[in-house]
């Protein structure tokens, strides 16, 4: 298929904008404004050009009749704007620093003389929307940098800066997962991630779930995280409350380079309120990042420039944050004796109706007789609960070691980048995010009892194409095409051993053993399970 071919097709897919107001259209930023003289009239075909401090690229355009220029389609980054007029001194503005979403507005004002003489201005864009009545709170790259994220029993994600953003509350719990939008509903916010929804498939979740729970984006290959909080373009219409939007890290002209290691440990740790000893927790989220030009043959030429970034991200976690206290029967009520038990014990054998009333009678001393007890199932579990070491007949069991409870315990994640600039009308981007996850095997109580179930396979995959052309001055093409994928198998830690209990008679399917649960006391058996597979496009 030819390149006209494929780009007739992309064009008839794809939304076409006039500027400046394309930019609310779509996720990349914008610079407009207009070019006058010292008296304010407006100064038509002057030349403006653009050019990115990061990777170099170097765009054009030329003023209108009524004076106006704008430069869509821009990526996130810091750019310098030079402007030109016959009869007027060159302007020169740097330190511009764009987010995205961005509609920057910065009007030129030309001086009389020579295009020799240059005057040159210092200061960023004017931070006020002009362009519409959208509200947006950005946390940039060099927050991202310099703000530490705690690693504290979770994989740490870029997308919980966005509670530090007016209008975000979590309540009284302080977690991202928690977040609400100008009081909307908790999880109805979107995500959107180089362009595309991060919303998954099967489950429909977004927001703070995917971006800051399900699929944890890594901070070092962030480049720029913002939320819309209100007014927002219709685009972002599966939105309920907020829209989080990020971009990922691109290489820039300049080789750069990162290597980081966060590590938890229990001897820095307080020991837990009502716990006998400090829980064993130790944490280690580590890795490094490279990006750069690709200065390699084809792919960087007088037309041509490629940029790479690379990121990769381990995390290691053993133990726990808290030690679980748990409440089991005490050596006497493992023998049909409740006497410690300060209510009575019914027997069933003595179940009868008067008067319409069913009544039956407590066992003497609250003991089942030996008899009854040892012919019971119960004992079948009860000769893998451990005893208590705590006193009490309730919260009367510490687990030893504290149990890892997370689904990303022992994860790697990576994420590739590749931007291609053609020309000065042609930018390519693509990236895939991917996070794997080994599973663990802690548990609380026994493994043949405990309720525990884990991920296995438990594997999330984003990929994004992106490609953004400029036809003239005025006239604009983005496309953006996004796969993700969350694979995650329920499996119970109880499975591989469950016929070492019996099977109750009455209760069907066989695939678990069979799950107990009691009030006051923790129950034994997992019957949790399936496989799970959320894509969307």
């Amino acid at each position: 298929m030819s390149v006209r071919i494929i780009f007739a097709a992309v064009l008839s897919v794809s939304l076409f904008l006039y500027a400046p107001h394309c930019l609310a259209q779509s996720f990349n930023a914008s610079i407009s404004g207009t070019v006058m003289d010292p008296s304010g009239a407006v100064i038509p075909n002057a030349d403006v050009v653009l050019t990115s401090i990061d990777t170099g690229s170097v765009a054009k355009t030329s003023s209108g009749q009524d004076g106006l220029y704008a430069f869509p389609n821009l990526q996130r980054g810091a750019y310098e704007m030079k402007a030109s007029a016959a009869g007027f001194r060159t302007f020169v503005q740097k330190g511009i620093a764009i987010s995205i979403n961005d509609s920057a507005r910065i009007d030129v004002k030309l001086e009389v003389g020579s295009e020799a003489q240059t005057i040159e201005i210092s200061a960023g864009a004017s931070p006020i929307n002009f362009e519409n009545g959208e509200l947006k709170g950005t946390v940039t790259a060099e927050t991202i940098q310099d703000l530490p994220l705690i690693v504290g029993g979770s994989v740490r994600s870029a997308a919980s800066f966005i509670i530090l953003q007016p209008g975000v509350n979590t309540g009284a719990s302080g977690t991202p997962f928690n977040a609400r939008t100008n009081g909307g509903l908790q999880s109805g916010d979107e995500a959107v991630i180089d362009g595309a929804s991060a919303q998954q498939g099967a489950m429909a979740q977004s927001g703070m779930v995917s971006l800051g729970t399900d699929m944890p984006v890594s901070p070092e290959s962030v480049g720029e995280i913002s939320i819309l909080t209100s007014n927002f373009e219709p685009q972002y219409g599966s939105s309920l409350s907020g829209n989080i939007v990020a971009t990922t890290k691109s290489g820039t002209s300049q080789y750069h380079g990162s290597a980081y290691w966060f590590h938890r440990n229990t001897a820095l740790n307080a020991r837990q309120f009502g716990a006998n000893s400090r829980p064993k927790d130790l944490e280690h989220d580590f890795g490094w990042s490279l990006g750069g030009p690709a200065k390699l043959p084809g792919l960087w030429t007088s037309r041509n420039k490629t940029f790479f970034f690379l990121n990769y991200e381990g995390y290691r976690f053993k133990g726990g944050v808290n030690k679980p206290i748990l409440t089991v029967p005490t050596d006497k009520m493992k023998t049909g004796d409740f006497s410690e038990w300060p209510y009575p014990i019914y027997d069933p054998a003595t179940t009868r109706t008067v008067n319409g009333q069913v009544l039956r009678d407590p066992f003497p001393g609250n003991i089942i007789p030996g008899a009854r007890f040892a012919n019971s199932l119960a004992n079948q579990w009860l000769k893998f609960v451990p005893s208590p070491n705590r006193p009490g007949v309730l919260n009367n069991y510490e687990v030893p070691l504290p149990v890892t409870t997370i689904a990303f315990a022992n994860s790697n994640a990576w994420d590739i980048r590749v931007d291609e600039y053609v020309g000065t009308k042609d930018h390519f981007a693509g990236n895939y995010h991917y996070r794997g996850t080994h599973p663990f095997n802690e548990t609380k109580l026994p493994r043949v009892i405990d309720t525990a179930d884990l991920r296995s396979p438990n594997y999330s995959n984003i990929g994004r194409l992106n490609w953004d052309h400029t036809i003239t001055p005025t006239l604009l093409n983005n496309f953006n095409f996004g796969y993700l994928d969350l694979r995650s198998n329920q499996v119970n830690l109880s499975d591989p051993l469950k016929n070492q209990v019996p099977t109750i008679a009455g209760i069907p399917g066989t695939n678990h053993e069979s799950a107990i649960r009691f009030d006051d006391y923790d129950g034994y058996g997992g019957n949790a399970g399936g496989a799970g597979f959320r894509p969307s496009y």
